[in-house]
This record gives C-alpha cells, structure tokens and sequence, in this order.
C-alpha cells in the first residue's frame, strides 16, 4: 500500500512540476532543479551508515558478558535447544540480546577443547533476546533450526563437536 501511495504522490509531483514549467518556464526550471536537488541529498543522506546501532553494541564490552554452563539438546525435528547462564557484569547497562557463532567442528578422537586438528563443518550465526539487567546472572533458553545438510549427516556419528563463541551483545 505504501509503494502504490509514493507511485501516485511521485506521479503527481511530476504532474504539477510539468504544468508549473509550461505556464511559467523559470520558475518550473527552477522548481525542477530544486527537485532533483532534494532527490539527490535525500538519496545520499538515506544511504549514510547510523551509528546508532553499532554504539548499542559497544555500550558493553565483550568482558562484562560471560555466558556459562552451555549445553545444547535436541528438542524435535532439526531444533535444538541452547541453555545458559548469562552474567552480565555492567555497571549501569541492560543487556537486550547477544549474538553468538555456532561452529561445527568434526573430531575424530578429540575430547579437550583444543580444536586445532579439527575439520570445519559449518558455522551459524544466531541471535539470543534476553533482557538481563545491569549486575545480574539470568538462565537464556533459546531454539534454532539445524538445517546444514553437511552438520546433519555427521550429527549422528558422535564425531561433531560444537564450539560456541560470544560475538557481541546489544545493549540499552
């Protein structure tokens, strides 16, 4: 509805830029100029980068955030369960998500967690909602979809290790 809303009112500018140039040509040629004008900065302010969103990322640093007793189990089809406990160690922020990297690791016969003879299977990036306050350990639940073709033909033969990694959280 909004496209069908910009395409009549984008039709209709055009309209009353074109009548305004063929009885009045300056002005009309002026008016138009002023119209690309705006089209441009508009265009060119639309696609600057808002560092909002990457201050909101930084407002805790990766030190205040400790995610302990991670365990993962298969809840029904292809959807695992990821539980923690989350600690967020702020002074005066609220944690609002946390974003993890999710690596598949084939081992044959390692148990440690030195996983530098290991095969890559497979990474997956996801995203935990959680609203933890400032100075505050919460338990985070959370299911995502295992849809790697790759992870789940070596799921099952107790050779895939997963290794999880805290990327960033967002915080207000």
């Amino acid at each position: 509805m909004g496209f069908v809303i910009g395409v009549v009112v984008a039709l209709l500018v055009i309209f009353l830029l074109a009548f305004i140039t063929i009885k009045k040509p300056v002005f009309g040629e002026i008016m138009i100029a002023l119209a690309v004008l705006m089209i441009v900065a508009s265009t060119f302010l639309y696609f600057q980068k808002d560092n909002r969103v990457e201050n909101k990322k930084n407002l805790i640093p990766l030190e205040q955030i400790e995610l302990t007793d991670i365990q993962h189990t298969l809840a029904y089809g292809n959807y695992y369960k990821l539980t923690a406990q989350l600690n967020n160690k702020s002074e005066k922020y609220r944690l609002q998500s946390i974003r993890l990297k999710l690596s598949f690791l084939n081992c044959d016969a390692v148990k440690s967690s030195d996983y530098k003879n290991c095969q890559l299977i497979s990474e997956k990036y996801h995203t935990i909602k959680t609203r933890t306050p400032a100075r505050q350990t919460e338990p985070v639940e959370s299911y995502f979809l295992l849809d790697d073709e790759a992870v789940l033909a070596v799921i099952n033969t107790g050779t895939v290790h997963w290794k999880i990694e805290l990327l960033n959280g967002f915080a207000r």
